[in-house]
């Protein structure tokens, strides 16, 4: 389990358990399951979109042998997606069901700098990687095949590199050479251009070797029963630096994505849930909301906060709250999100000296409302006026481009299927936004 575990005892540990960037997973002793208080969201839907028998966890290969899926889990950053994963990940990598392998742009990839090609050798360098630990022997031809394809990609890679050196990998197994590769991804800008040319100007012959390699090496897995089939978890997307690089990881190349014949899940950015009509297409797509904490007429949804004192209380002794108020504001301002609760806490510990008190509280809130709302203009304040307004009269909000800018820097909140939206909290506290809003 990464990160700090220990529930804190004294506010010096409390500033370890509030860490936000650190997600859990469901075996961790922080995690809460608020998959009950999500609205529309059913977790479910995610096991059967890969044909997964419920309860007992089973994947019928023979009958899915020609149905692979492909499913984009979109949200807002901070909705607890990654810790999510997690938890479905400890459920479906099993005997009988699925080989679960996990890739994290964010930890493996530079995120200044990323492309799909780079997410496909990292896929295989994972599977590699989980194959080597499980003891899974993969078949001689195949790894020799694969060799020789990425070998020969290697000379024009070479051959375009002269003038800076060539491009040299160090010889050795084929973990050893598609590590060579991602190294050069990874580095200089010019050797990850040539490598991503390469590699995309022969992209249906290698789509070919890489699905071949994926029913080759099922084959194995079953024979060793280590699952039925591999399913790649590609999470960290949204951590990518610009829009612009998203934009292109997904969607301009949705075509050699759908080329790619395996089982996977993507994090889908919020930005580009507006492109979901092209998306489902040639995938599936889930939105994965925030924790609804107040309806849309204002009213607390307490299985939702009581949910939210639950994941506080794992972290941090209720000796140091000075009482249960400080905490329920704490969660009234996070608007859902398990990261802004998160941000909320560790902001208020800085103000500290003994205990938690709604003081810090206030401060914390005070300070991240500054923050949030910097750079808000007026035009975005109209558009947040008419969201107000729209929800007093329990009206939805159409969409327009500039929403989908404030819902991706978290002005705007997002619960159930999209269909009800809120200003978040913070923005609400701050000094322009009750000038101008009110």
């Amino acid at each position: 389990m990464e990160g700090y575990s220990k529930k804190a005892e004294s506010l010096e540990e409390a500033h370890l358990s509030v860490q936000f960037n650190i997600p859990v997973d469901s075996e961790h002793p922080y995690f809460v399951d608020f998959s009950d208080v999500r609205g529309d969201f059913a977790e479910k839907r995610i096991y059967k979109a890969f044909n997964v028998k419920l309860p007992d966890f089973t994947y019928n290969n023979k009958m899915h042998s020609l149905n692979k899926t492909l499913l984009f889990l979109g949200g807002m950053r901070g909705s607890g997606k990654t810790s999510e994963i997690a938890k479905y990940v400890l459920k479906l990598d099993k005997p009988d069901c699925f080989f679960c392998v996990v890739c994290n742009i964010d930890k493996e990839l530079d995120i200044n700098n990323v492309e799909y090609m780079d997410i496909l050798i990292l896929q295989i360098e994972k599977l590699l990687e989980k194959a080597k630990d499980k003891g899974l022997k993969l078949k001689p031809n195949i790894i020799k095949d694969m060799q020789s394809w990425f070998g020969e990609r290697i000379v024009e890679i070479d051959k375009r590199l002269t003038k800076e050196g060539g491009f040299e990998v160090g010889s050795g197994n084929l973990l050893s050479l598609i590590v060579g590769i991602r190294g050069g991804i990874t580095g200089s800008k010019t050797t990850a251009s040539q490598i991503r040319q390469v590699l995309q100007n022969n992209f249906m012959d290698f789509a070919s070797k890489f699905n071949e390699f994926i029913e080759i090496t099922n084959d194995q897995i079953r024979k060793l029963n280590l699952g039925r089939e591999i399913l790649f978890v590609v999470d960290g997307i949204e951590k990518t630096m610009t829009a612009e690089t998203r934009r292109k990881v997904i969607m301009k190349e949705s075509h050699r994505i759908s080329g790619i014949k395996a089982n996977t899940i993507f994090t889908l950015p919020i930005e580009l849930m507006t492109e979901i009509q092209q998306l489902i297409m040639f995938a599936e797509v889930e939105i994965f909301p925030f924790v609804k904490i107040k309806h849309q007429d204002g009213k607390p949804v307490d299985e939702a906060i009581n949910k939210f004192k639950e994941f506080i209380y794992k972290r941090i002794d209720t000796k140091l709250f000075d009482n249960a108020k400080t905490v329920e504001k704490a969660i009234e301002y996070s608007g859902g999100s398990p990261r802004e609760l998160l941000r909320i806490l560790k902001t208020a510990y800085s103000y500290a000296e003994d205990i938690i008190r709604l003081d810090n509280i206030n401060s914390a809130i005070k300070k991240l409302a500054a923050y949030y709302s910097n750079n808000i203009s007026s035009e975005d304040l109209k558009l947040l006026k008419r969201l107000k307004k729209n929800n007093r009269n329990n009206k939805h909000i159409p969409y327009e481009p500039r929403l989908n800018k404030l819902m991706e820097n978290l002005i705007v909140m997002e619960y159930n299927d999209g269909t009800y939206k809120r200003v978040n909290p913070i923005v609400e506290a701050s000094e322009i936004y009750k000038e101008y809003v009110g």
